[in-house]
Protein backbone atom coordinates (compact mmCIF):
# COMPACT_ATOMS: atom_id res chain seq x y z
CA UNK A 1 0.00 0.00 0.00
CA UNK A 2 1.29 3.45 -0.87
CA UNK A 3 0.27 6.72 0.77
CA UNK A 4 1.50 10.29 0.43
CA UNK A 5 3.89 11.31 3.20
CA UNK A 6 2.35 13.85 5.57
CA UNK A 7 5.64 15.81 5.72
CA UNK A 8 6.91 15.91 2.17
CA UNK A 9 3.88 14.75 0.16
CA UNK A 10 5.84 12.08 -1.74
CA UNK A 11 4.37 8.59 -2.19
CA UNK A 12 5.54 6.31 0.61
CA UNK A 13 5.24 2.54 0.87
CA UNK A 14 3.31 1.49 3.98
CA UNK A 15 4.41 -1.93 5.28
CA UNK A 16 1.86 -4.66 5.92
CA UNK A 17 1.03 -5.32 9.56
CA UNK A 18 2.35 -8.69 10.65
CA UNK A 19 0.36 -11.05 12.85
CA UNK A 20 2.74 -10.47 15.77
CA UNK A 21 2.35 -6.71 15.46
CA UNK A 22 -1.43 -7.08 15.36
CA UNK A 23 -1.41 -9.09 18.58
CA UNK A 24 0.86 -6.55 20.30
CA UNK A 25 -2.04 -4.38 21.54
CA UNK A 26 -3.69 -7.46 23.07
CA UNK A 27 -0.40 -8.48 24.72
CA UNK A 28 0.01 -4.94 26.03
CA UNK A 29 -3.51 -4.99 27.45
CA UNK A 30 -2.87 -8.38 29.08
CA UNK A 31 0.39 -7.17 30.60
CA UNK A 32 -1.26 -4.02 31.94
CA UNK A 33 -4.07 -6.12 33.47
CA UNK A 34 -1.56 -8.50 35.05
CA UNK A 35 0.47 -5.58 36.40
CA UNK A 36 -2.65 -4.02 37.92
CA UNK A 37 -3.65 -7.35 39.47
CA UNK A 38 -0.15 -7.82 40.84
CA UNK A 39 -0.21 -4.34 42.39
CA UNK A 40 -3.60 -5.07 43.99
CA UNK A 41 -2.22 -8.26 45.52
CA UNK A 42 0.89 -6.44 46.76
CA UNK A 43 -1.31 -3.80 48.39
CA UNK A 44 -3.44 -6.49 50.04
CA UNK A 45 -0.40 -8.34 51.40
CA UNK A 46 1.17 -5.10 52.63
CA UNK A 47 -2.07 -4.39 54.52
CA UNK A 48 -1.95 -7.82 56.15
CA UNK A 49 1.68 -7.29 57.16
CA UNK A 50 0.85 -3.91 58.68
CA UNK A 51 -2.09 -5.35 60.64
CA UNK A 52 0.01 -8.22 61.94
CA UNK A 53 2.89 -5.88 62.83
CA UNK A 54 0.49 -3.80 64.91
CA UNK A 55 -0.86 -6.93 66.60
CA UNK A 56 2.68 -8.17 67.32
CA UNK A 57 3.55 -4.80 68.87
CA UNK A 58 0.48 -5.04 71.10
CA UNK A 59 1.46 -8.55 72.22
CA UNK A 60 5.00 -7.36 72.99
CA UNK A 61 3.62 -4.54 75.11
CA UNK A 62 1.29 -6.96 76.91
CA UNK A 63 4.20 -9.34 77.58
CA UNK A 64 6.28 -6.46 78.89
CA UNK A 65 3.44 -5.46 81.23
CA UNK A 66 3.08 -9.04 82.46
CA UNK A 67 6.84 -9.32 83.07
CA UNK A 68 6.82 -6.07 85.04
CA UNK A 69 3.85 -7.28 87.07
CA UNK A 70 5.64 -10.58 87.74
CA UNK A 71 8.70 -8.72 89.02
CA UNK A 72 6.52 -6.57 91.30
CA UNK A 73 4.72 -9.61 92.69
CA UNK A 74 7.95 -11.50 93.31
CA UNK A 75 9.33 -8.48 95.10
CA UNK A 76 6.23 -8.27 97.31
CA UNK A 77 6.52 -12.01 97.99
CA UNK A 78 10.12 -11.61 99.12
CA UNK A 79 9.20 -8.76 101.45
CA UNK A 80 6.51 -10.81 103.17
CA UNK A 81 8.70 -13.85 103.76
Amino acid sequence: MTLNCQRCGKPTLVPMVSASAASAPQELTDLQRKLKENESQRTEITGYINQLSIQLHRWKLRLQTLNERKTELEEELRKTT
